[in-house]
């Protein structure tokens, strides 16, 4: 026959059960914490410095407007070129002076290659910085590379209005430092004027894109035709060989000719010699280039823009289209 424990019996075994349960729970719990503080403490000792790293460009960008020499407008100069230049100890301060993300300041980015303006932040690792509006949810400012794929990275963020210029927007500007690889450097082809009304070589033109979310030096680039090779350099010796993001430039014999006729465009690049490869045919094969990279594009009179003032013009910078269109240089 089965006893049974009288109520205080009962209540000693569930007090005991308990504080078994409770015990083992603690135990797990110690063990686990132990680990994790064990992890927290290595991740800390290999992360901390991006953690500073992080913390200063955002105390940088979001700490004033910014200063080149004695002037704040930093945002009208150009990098590399002229006495004034965006490099050698610039501050980089994207802030109104009612300290507010100030748009143009912010798209000034885009001026920067990417090893200088990291190099002029203190940052060792890669770098990305990037503005994006609450209401709409929009990035609006991007520079730096891109995390997504990086094993370790560190972000700060500082909440603050975006300036438009037309309105007010309440905006966070995030700055991530990471492990992993830098911006890529892509350019390309996007229209080629190949037989201008006017004759003659100088008036021949090839307009390039820069996708990148910085700067790219194009001084190292090529473009050749089917018979010959040219290297990009500057129309002016003080100059950098230098496409912002986001920016189209134009690759001709005559920088002088080409603003003539078609506007005084910033970027405007020539080749080493007095024509395009050997001078634009009929039919060509024409090949930007650098290193293992190459953007082709192949045509023939019967493509259109045959001495007819018109271009052969890309569908989109990358696209295998193209097609006949009204010139126009220096868009995208």
């Amino acid at each position: 026959m089965r006893r049974t424990l009288p109520n205080e019996e009962n209540a000693v075994t569930h007090v005991i059960e308990f504080t078994i349960a409770l015990t083992v729970f603690v135990l797990l719990v110690q063990a686990f914490t132990s680990s994790m503080n064990h992890r927290i403490g290595i991740d800390l000792d290999v992360n901390d410095d991006k953690v500073v790293m992080a913390r200063e460009v955002i105390s940088e960008l979001a700490g004033s407007q910014g200063k080149i020499g004695d002037v704040a407008n930093w945002e009208d100069f150009e990098f590399g070129t002229g006495d004034v230049q965006l490099r050698d100890g610039l501050t980089v301060g994207i802030l109104n002076s009612n300290g507010e993300i100030d748009k143009d300041k912010c798209d000034a980015l885009g001026k920067f290659p990417y090893t200088p303006l990291r190099n002029e932040l203190g940052v060792t690792n890669e770098l990305r910085i990037e503005v994006r509006t609450m209401v709409p949810n929009e990035s609006v400012c991007l520079w730096g590379g891109d995390p997504s794929g990086s094993s370790v990275s560190i972000q700060s963020e500082r909440y603050l209005l975006y300036n438009t210029g037309s309105e007010i927007l309440p905006a966070v500007l995030t700055v991530t430092v990471y492990d992993g690889e830098v911006p890529g450097n892509k350019i390309y082809m996007t229209e080629v004027m190949y037989n201008p009304t006017r004759s003659g070589t100088n008036y021949e033109w090839i307009e390039v894109y820069n996708p990148n979310p910085t700067a790219i030096y194009i001084a190292s680039w090529q473009i050749s035709d089917s018979v010959d090779d040219d290297v990009i350099i500057a129309d002016n010796d003080d100059d950098l060989i230098l496409l912002p993001a986001k920016n189209v430039g134009i690759l001709t014999s005559s920088p002088a000719i080409y603003k003539e006729t078609y506007g005084n465009h910033q970027y405007v690049f020539s080749v080493e010699d007095t024509a395009i490869g050997n001078g634009l045919g009929n039919n060509e094969t024409l090949t930007l280039s650098k290193g293992s990279f190459k953007d082709i594009f192949s045509y023939t009179n019967d493509d259109g823009a045959d001495g007819n003032g018109k271009t052969l013009t890309r569908s989109c910078y990358n696209c295998e289209e193209w097609a006949e269109a009204v010139a126009s240089p220096n868009t995208i």
